[in-house]
């Protein structure tokens, strides 16, 4: 199994830009990992290529993985499928923005580490970013999934029941009344 690189030299891509078809463990993103309830035997497919062209780099990534995360209705395990495709726009600066039509684009210097005169490319955090936010904002069941019993009803069944206490202004009222 391959390990995607940490970082991409941007200085000595290639002319043919860098390619990476993989599967792995989705493991290796760790604040990925930490809102998902089960990432040890989870393999995905991958594909990442950045390419030069024009002047602009472009990161494209495709991912297709199941996930299992934890519903937020009955706090049960869920499956989820990310299927996630993305490009991105890397520019030198914001006037090559006038450049792109409605792509999402990021600039260099935002995101480069200058380490010994290299400009090195974070690709494993940038993909790690571009996955979270393809994960649902709060995971649930679907509405009318059977296996999907809210936290309240279960709640409810266990509790014991609970003693009502007077109203204040209840009080009052009758204090009032006499």
């Amino acid at each position: 199994m391959k390990q995607l690189a940490n970082f991409i030299d941007l200085e000595k891509l290639s002319p043919q830009g860098y390619q990476w078809q993989s599967e792995f463990h989705l493991s290796q993103f760790p604040r990925l990992a930490e809102l998902l309830t089960q990432t040890a035997t989870t393999e995905t497919n991958f594909t990442c290529e950045i390419n030069k062209i024009s002047g602009i780099y472009w990161l494209e990534f495709s991912v297709k993985a199941p996930l299992e995360t934890q519903c937020q209705r009955c706090l049960q395990p869920m499956e989820f499928l990310l299927d996630e495709q993305g490009k991105l726009a890397l520019l030198e600066d914001k006037a090559q923005a006038s450049l792109l039509q409605e792509e999402d684009w990021l600039l260099l210097d935002d995101v480069v580490e200058m380490v010994k005169h290299e400009r090195r490319l974070p690709i494993l955090t940038m993909i790690e970013d571009e996955l979270l936010l393809g994960l649902p904002l709060v995971p649930k069941h679907d509405y009318h999934d059977e296996n999907c019993v809210p936290v309240e009803i279960l709640a409810d069944d266990e509790e014991e029941p609970i003693e009502e206490k007077n109203n204040p202004f209840a009080i009052l009222a009758e204090l009032k009344e006499k």
